[in-house]
């Protein structure tokens, strides 16, 4: 018969230290707690046992011993039985989020906290919408500080902002997933809104109209408010931990804060960038490639993510960006240290394809070492 380890990782708890595996077949007790498989605690924490089981479907639930402590999450729900066809030795790891005889996590403390308010931006002379993103991290203690990423087209962004209708590139989903398995800092995510009137996107995120007004709102208004007001210094308020994202027009306006604003923010997203702007810029004369070729201060004390697809609005923008990675090497930076590009084959121009790969641009700003 097939040999099945089980590689089990439970919360830190001191007074849970068991955990017992039991199932379909008799070796892991007949769904009988009492009678399953105990594993045992390793060096590093894991729990870990073997045993042999007939070829076919198995079924299982993680215990400590009884029902009462069968696995949950941290809502307090129970998960479905886990379900694998043996068929071959195999190697089983699983993580336990909670136990049923523990207390459920608050909402806030799973899914962060989502503010929206209202700031006046100085330069439209009106209100603008925001809704700032306080990571479970933050929610949980009092004095963790945390990295600062401003995201552009605001109201695309985070799955708390989603309704029925509306999807968005779920930039906190991701933090949450990512940050959990230990592979980010957790940033603080700062949704910037656009207005809502017909055309105004265009107007405000173009480095060539009014997006410079733009990034004066987050740099002079914004980013104050959040770092001392909302946050109250619970942020890291250098360049080295603030970041911009955006994705086609918003990736050229991160681009070009790259430039002018390096001094307040040191990372930056550019995904799916459109670099030829409103005014259709071709590749060999793009006005924000020149601008950069241009700028003797462009130096690599900045790092800066770039991606595009192959299809549809993505598939001119090859020639773009290869200019733009000579430029950039032209001025020392080095890839993959300083600047990185990400090729997606098959993707297209649009927001599910920005949030299949939205991982990628996080850990290469905000990884862990």
């Amino acid at each position: 018969m097939p040999r099945v380890t089980f590689e089990v990782r439970i919360p830190t708890v001191p007074d849970r230290p068991r955990v017992v595996i039991v199932g379909t077949d008799r070796a892991l007790g007949d769904w009988q707690p009492e009678k399953g498989l105990a594993l045992q605690r390793e060096a590093d924490g894991t729990h870990v046992g073997a045993v042999d089981l007939p070829y076919g479907l198995v079924e299982f639930k993680i215990t400590r011993g009884s029902w009462a402590t069968e696995e949950a999450y941290r809502d307090g729900s129970i998960g479905l039985n886990y379900q694998y066809l043996i068929a071959h030795d195999l190697r089983i790891t699983a993580g336990v989020e909670s136990w049923k005889d523990c207390e459920p996590w608050e909402h806030d403390t799973i899914q962060g906290r989502a503010v929206e308010c209202e700031l006046e931006a100085t330069q439209f002379g009106g209100p603008r919408r925001v809704c700032i993103w306080l990571p479970p991290g933050f929610v949980s203690t009092r004095d963790s500080r945390h990295p600062v990423l401003y995201l552009l087209d605001g109201q695309d962004t985070l799955q708390a902002l989603e309704s029925p209708g509306h999807e968005t590139i779920e930039a906190d989903r991701w933090v949450r997933e990512l940050s959990g398995a230990g592979l980010l800092e957790e940033p603080i995510l700062v949704a910037v809104f656009h207005g809502e009137d017909f055309g105004q996107r265009d107007i405000e995120l173009s480095p060539q109209i009014d997006g410079p007004k733009t990034a004066d709102f987050l740099v002079n208004d914004l980013k104050p408010f959040v770092d001392y007001t909302i946050c109250r210094d619970r942020t890291l308020a250098d360049p080295a931990h603030t970041g911009v994202l955006g994705f086609s027009l918003g990736g050229s306006l991160a681009l070009w804060m790259a430039l002018r604003h390096h001094q307040t923010f040191g990372k930056f997203a550019c995904l799916s960038t459109a670099f030829e702007d409103l005014s259709g810029d071709p590749p060999e004369s793009c006005t924000l490639i020149e601008q950069i070729r241009a700028e003797p201060t462009f130096r690599p004390d900045r790092r800066i993510y770039f991606d595009h697809g192959t299809l549809c609005g993505d598939a001119t923008d090859a020639a773009y960006q290869q200019r733009m990675d000579a430029v950039l090497r032209e001025k020392g930076f080095v890839e993959g240290r300083d600047f990185k590009v990400l090729v997606a084959e098959g993707a297209d121009h649009s927001l599910c394809a920005w949030r299949a790969r939205l991982g990628a641009p996080l850990l290469f700003l905000f990884g862990r070492e």
